[in-house]
């Protein structure tokens, strides 16, 4: 009988101790990890502008003349800039990289960035075969013994083009931006600090510094091509700059 009695108060006791623990079945989604896209990569246009001819053809009204001219480019060549509406991105790098979509393989592409200094002086010049369409990316050399350096508050204009009629330039495909190098604020210096690049992709974009948001999320994404979210950021950053024509098409190729 105490025996019986000695037991049951075991098991009375086990007991209370049981239903004061604390519960620890799975957390629920809403206390899980923020997916990229909650980060919100939201570029704010800086306070500046450029003429605009970042839409391919606009004053040509194709690739090819209406005449009997020779002509090597497809009527339906299309080459797009990935640039903000205003035609002109900030940048913090002295070796920016700058980006267009091309709609025909082996098309040869020239591209050129010069400085705006009533000389026109030519601080890169290259020329590129595309092997598939899509996304390209031509980046500057650093600086060096034969590479001139992008100088702060200075503005170039740089322009992807295609001979389409031999002998004669006048009847090139081309479009053109512009770049202008800045220095950073301190508080965007100590944003960019942070070791994560999504982190600094925010801060690129929310200081209107257009080629480095853009840079820095094409290299994530060359990293993790099949990140539905990362894929969402830049889906969405093409498009408030009215890009969404290109923002499904793939990066090819670097040059």
């Amino acid at each position: 009988m105490k025996r019986f009695i000695y037991l049951a108060a075991i098991a009375i006791a086990v007991l209370a101790i049981a239903l004061t623990l604390p519960s620890f079945s799975a957390p629920t989604a809403t206390h899980g990890t923020p997916i990229l896209l909650s980060q919100n990569v939201n570029f704010k246009p800086p306070d500046v502008t450029a003429p605009d001819n970042r839409i391919p053809g606009a004053h040509r009204g194709g690739a090819c003349p209406k005449d009997s001219s020779p002509c090597v480019c497809p009527n339906d060549l299309s080459i797009i800039p990935l640039i903000p509406e205003i035609n002109v991105g900030l940048t913090l790098a002295e070796s920016p990289t700058f980006f267009s979509y091309v709609s025909h393989p082996s098309t040869q592409v020239e591209f050129i960035l010069q400085a705006e200094d009533g000389k026109g002086t030519e601080v890169y010049k290259t020329t590129f075969k595309v092997d598939k369409p899509g996304i390209v990316e031509v980046s500057i050399p650093e600086k060096g013994d034969r590479q001139k350096s992008i100088e702060v508050n200075q503005r170039y204009q740089w322009s992807f083009a295609v001979a389409c009629n031999p002998g004669d330039a006048s009847g090139n495909y081309f479009v053109q931006g512009f770049v202008e190098r800045i220095e950073p604020q301190e508080t965007l210096k100590n944003d960019l600090v942070n070791p994560d690049p999504m982190a600094r992709a925010i801060a690129y974009a929310k200081n209107g510094i257009w080629y480095d948001t853009i840079a820095t999320l094409a290299k994530m994404r060359r990293r993790t091509p099949d990140d539905a979210s990362l894929t969402a950021e830049w889906t969405q950053l093409l498009q408030s700059q009215k890009l969404e024509s290109v923002a499904d098409q793939p990066l090819v190729q670097s040059f």
